[in-house]
C-alpha cells in the first residue's frame, strides 16, 4: 500500500519529517536538543499548540514518558506498515550511516528506526516545514547543523 501524510498520525508524520531534515547525531553536535526524540517532540507540541514545551519535561530537553510512549506507538505502526525499519540496539543511528571518526548516538530501537520510505519521509518534511509555528524551529535546527557539520569537518572527518 502506498501511504501519504494524510494517512499518518502527527506523531508520525513529525517523526518521518525530523528524520528527513539532516541533523548530525545529537552526541556530535555535544547538544541533546538535537536528539530525534527531543525535536520530534517539539514539533508536534509547535504544531498541535504553538507550544515547543508541551511534551518536554521539567529540563527542557527530556521528553515526558507519556510522548515517548506515544513515539514508540508510532515507530511501531511505522514498521507495520513498512515505512521505518528497527535498528539492532547498540548500532550507530545516524541517518546517513556510519563513517569512521563520527561520534554518533546509538541506536536505542525504541527511539530511533531507519527510514524506508524516504519519498514519504520528504512530504512530511515539507509539511512540517508548512507549518507556521514548526517552520523556523525546524530551520533553527537546520542552520545549526550546518555550523555541527563545519566543525567536524573543521576537525578533520570526513578527510
Amino acid at each position: 500500500m502506498v501511504y501519504g501524510p494524510e494517512d499518518l498520525s502527527a506523531v508520525e508524520v513529525a517523526l518521518l519529517g525530523v528524520l528527513s531534515v539532516g541533523l548530525p547525531p545529537s552526541k556530535s553536535a555535544g547538544d541533546d536538543t538535537f536528539r530525534l526524540d527531543h525535536v520530534t517532540a517539539v514539533v508536534v507540541g509547535l504544531e498541535a499548540e504553538g507550544r515547543r514545551e508541551t511534551h518536554l519535561g521539567p529540563d527542557g530537553v527530556a521528553v515526558t514518558g507519556g510522548f515517548r510512549e506515544a513515539l514508540r506507538e508510532a515507530i511501531a505502526d511505522l514498521e507495520t506498515k513498512g515505512i521505518v525499519a528497527a535498528q539492532a540496539a547498540g548500532m550507530p543511528a545516524a541517518t546517513g550511516g556510519y563513517e569512521a571518526g563520527l561520534q554518533i548516538d546509538l541506536v536505542n530501537p525504541d527511539d530511533h528506526p531507519a527510514l524506508v520510505d524516504r519519498y514519504l519521509g520528504q512530504l512530511c518534511m515539507e509539511r512540517l516545514f508548512n507549518v507556521p509555528a514548526v517552520y523556523p524551529y525546524l530551520m533553527e535546527r537546520y542552520a545549526r547543523s550546518g555550523e555541527v557539520w563545519r566543525r567536524l569537518r573543521d576537525e578533520g572527518y570526513g578527510a
